[in-house]
């Protein structure tokens, strides 16, 4: 068959001509014309007699003979010495190109033809050809047979053998892969990596794809073998890469589960009430011409792939950690590699070239049982659509234009969700998708409302829709009086969300203190919807996301960057920058931090900043640099004795003192606060207070730790309480002591956006409250026109 000749050949030996069609149809789904498949079955002219022809698959042989060779599977009895004959009768080095395999006759064609579909080699065609009834046998609970779980080249012992338990809830995705596959090819040594339970099957370290295909969920145990120069150091590596794998929290809450029969997925919550309009995804026309200059070709094709690597790499926050999957996509070594490689040896054209490679792999992620897993296919479909529409000048797809609208896609790719604006897509309507896809995180994080496996329900000429996000109820063509719930129910959103009594970030109180509202900010996304809400300044910008996930620490260049991006959607406003506050629930793998028995009480916060003070030096250049021009503070973590202050204080000024030299611009002088989040901390306050040149109370430590009780322990959740009266005793005192030195004290803890916590922080003396963007207009309107009697201590109205 045209385009198979590069893959090994499968012959099915049968005593049925009907049963050998069958699995060969079979095998054919998942591999289409990739992979050649003959049948040699039956006796006597059409081969309708039951019984095997040693010259039927003699003559199969002579047709699938290639120089990858090709693989014979047998059903049973006379077929293997019918099989056996054929082979004797080949001529010349024939033979040598031939395995007899002893797979079993329907699993082991169909584990094959996807292994040989893949391009690998015949002998590891076979081994999974062979291993093909595990599952089955696993599922059953029978012993599986002891054949190798690596392919036969691979007979040494390992040189170096770690164990690995992985804590992301969703196990071994996308992202995490990616990482690992990164982290694999730094090493010279040969990786891999299996299951210790269940499914023992290896896989390359250094392949995103295989790993993802282990099918690996949090909590199981893992075994990293390596061979090699660097073997120990491989397996030391990736067993602290794969144990700091805890996962990053989705920036809005998991949505629901679907709901009754006739409602679609719920994936981003809110209401959506407007016009339907279609995405569109132009044709992307693939030719069979071939490359004239194939080394130019894959030029061309690399050029194409830097420049989509490029501009993936300038997204940020979450988008950019989703757009991370797809740049370690890039780096895949079966994905660009193989597909230049078909540019060079079959002189495909470089578009062609892409969608053959890539449409191969898929079919890996769509035999995924996991869900989850699953939806990862469309990551690299979009990938795969990207480059092919800027190999061929056109965009992978067009957004509408015209007013407002409601966006209805087949599947949201997550390029598309990256770039959505709220302002103009009300919503997002998939046929197929789902709440765990990329996609539906960026919609989530960006606040736009959208439901998925509405298929059954869009009518072919709809022209209006109103649907709720978080129940996934949906009408198309609603009459007025159908609409007029979730016309209310989105208008109510909106004026909780935009009905903020903020106008210069600060309200007024009856005793006549003006309350400053600001706003914690992780990223650009963050920033932006703080200044919509009216936010007087950023209380909090954490940092520390900047340093997770990746296995070496962020460079001064993009910390100033990505710092840069937010201060200016702030520009004017203050703002204050918390030095990175990684350890307890944030391990960071390239850092020096060693197994604590309690890292809630650990090397954490400033501790770890001083212990590390190169990457320390790097993060107060890059603010620095970054704040020129901007009113910005910086602010520590995790801060117990008034030396750690002073030391972070020396740390400040050798950068200083380093960009001084260098001659580049930064801001200087600048404010160097703490945050009070320890009870040590709290309780010797004024002598803080003299050294400090502001307060930031962070409730969410400061009330674990007064209270012994980890704020992460559901069994203690009713003493996650930031009103308790042992922490309002705390924060008055801090509040007293910053006030005899005329210091500004603040709060960025959760209880700041708890409009319930709120008044008692104010009854205490806070006037400067920091919190998500999304509170700011709720505890506004609560603040307003309040009277407070400053001797409260405790509310008895919590929400």
């Amino acid at each position: 068959m045209s385009g198979a000749s590069d893959h090994v050949a499968l012959i099915l030996v049968s005593h049925s001509r009907m049963l050998a069609e069958g699995v060969a149809t079979l095998a054919r789904q998942m591999t289409g014309d990739a992979v050649t498949i003959i049948c040699a079955a039956g006796m006597g002219d059409n081969g309708d007699e039951i019984g095997t022809d040693a010259m039927r698959i003699l003559e199969a042989l002579a047709e699938a003979d290639r120089p990858a060779g090709c693989l014979v599977l047998m059903d049973l009895g006379s077929a293997l010495l019918s099989a056996e004959m054929a082979l004797d009768l080949t001529e010349g080095d024939q033979r040598t190109r031939v395995i007899l395999s002893a797979a079993p006759f329907v699993e082991g064609a169909i584990a094959a033809a996807v292994a040989a579909g893949q391009g690998l080699p015949r002998a590891e065609v076979e081994r999974q050809a062979v291993q093909a009834l595990r599952p089955k046998i696993e599922q059953l609970g029978g012993e599986v047979s002891s054949a190798p779980d690596v392919a036969p080249a691979d007979t040494g012992a390992p040189d170096a053998t770690a164990e690995a338990v992985i804590p992301d809830p969703h196990g071994l995705h996308a992202r995490p892969a990616a990482q690992v596959a990164a982290l694999a090819a730094k090493f010279k040594s040969q990786i891999s990596i299996a299951r210790a339970e269940g499914n023992k099957s290896a896989a390359s370290a250094v392949s995103m794809i295989d790993l993802m295909t282990l099918g690996v969920r949090q909590g199981d145990r893992l075994v990293i073998t390596a061979s090699g120069a660097d073997a120990r150091d491989a397996v030391s590596a990736m067993r602290d890469l794969i144990q700091s794998l805890a996962g990053k929290a989705d920036p809005a809450a998991a949505p629901p589960q679907p709901v009754a029969k006739g409602n679609a997925t719920p994936v981003s919550p809110g209401i959506a009430v407007g016009p339907l309009t279609v995405l569109k995804r132009p044709v992307l026309e693939l030719t069979e011409a071939s490359a004239g200059d194939p080394q130019a070709e894959a030029a061309r094709l690399d050029t194409v792939v830097a420049s989509v690597g490029e501009t993936l790499s300038k997204t940020h926050g979450m988008a950019g950690d989703i757009a991370a999957v797809q740049i370690g996509l890039l780096a895949e070594p079966g994905l660009i590699p193989a597909a230049r490689n078909k540019i060079i040896d079959e002189k495909l054209n470089a578009a062609a070239a892409v969608s053959a490679v890539f449409d191969r792999a898929a079919l890996v992620y769509r035999g995924l049982e996991d869900a989850y897993l699953r939806a990862r296919e469309a990551d690299l479909l979009d990938l795969r659509d990207t480059i092919i529409a800027a190999l061929l000048g056109r965009a992978a797809f067009e957004l509408p234009a015209g007013p407002p609208a409601i966006l209805l896609a087949d599947e949201l790719p997550p390029s598309v969700a990256l770039v959505l604006d709220p302002a103009q897509v009300l919503g997002v309507i998939e046929r197929r998708g789902g709440a765990t896809s990329h996609a539906a995180i960026l919609l989530r994080g960006a606040g736009i409302p959208a439901i998925a496996n509405a298929a059954a329900l869009v009518p072919a000429d709809a022209v209006t829709v109103a649907f709720n996000g978080a129940t996934g109820a949906v009408l198309f063509d609603p009459t007025p009086e159908q609409s007029a719930p979730f016309v209310k129910a989105r208008d109510e959103e909106k004026l909780d969300a935009s009905g903020s009594p903020l106008t210069d970030g600060s309200i007024a109180m009856k005793d006549g203190r003006r309350i400053e509202l600001w706003a914690n900010v992780v990223g650009v996304g963050d920033a932006k919807a703080a200044v919509k809400a009216g936010a007087f300044g950023i209380g909090l910008l954490r940092t520390e996301m900047m340093f997770l996930d990746r296995q070496e620490a962020p460079g001064e260049i993009e910390q100033m960057r990505e710092l840069k991006a937010i201060f200016d959607v702030f520009a004017g406003k203050p703002i204050v920058v918390r030095t990175l506050d990684a350890g307890g629930d944030k391990p960071v793998p390239y850092m020096n931090m060693p197994e604590e028995a309690n890292p809630f009480l650990g090397v954490r916060g400033l501790r770890l900043s001083l212990a590390e003070p190169a990457i320390f030096q790097t993060q107060l250049r890059a603010i620095l640099r970054a704040a020129a021009g901007h009113d910005v503070r910086i602010m520590l973590p995790m801060v117990t004795q008034v030396d750690e202050l002073h030391a972070a204080r020396r740390a400040l000024d050798e950068a200083h003192a380093a960009l001084e030299t260098a001659k580049i611009d930064h801001r200087w002088p600048i404010d160097l606060g703490i945050m009070v989040e320890v009870p040590a901390t709290a309780l010797t306050a004024k002598q803080f207070a003299h050294a400090a040149d502001f307060f930031s109370i962070g409730t969410n430590d400061l009330t674990q730790y007064t209270l012994a009780a980890e704020r992460g322990n559901p069994r203690l959740g009713a003493f996650a309480d930031a009103t308790h009266p042992a922490v309002l005793s705390l924060i008055r005192d801090i509040v007293e002591a910053a006030g005899e030195t005329n210091i500004p004290v603040s709060v960025c803890g959760e209880a700041a956006g708890d409009a319930d916590a709120a008044l008692l922080l104010v009854a205490c003396g806070v006037t400067k409250l920091s919190m998500g963007a999304a509170s700011l207009p709720r505890v506004a309107k609560r603040l307003l026109g309040t009277e407070i009697n400053p001797g409260v201590q405790r509310s008895t109205k919590r929400a």
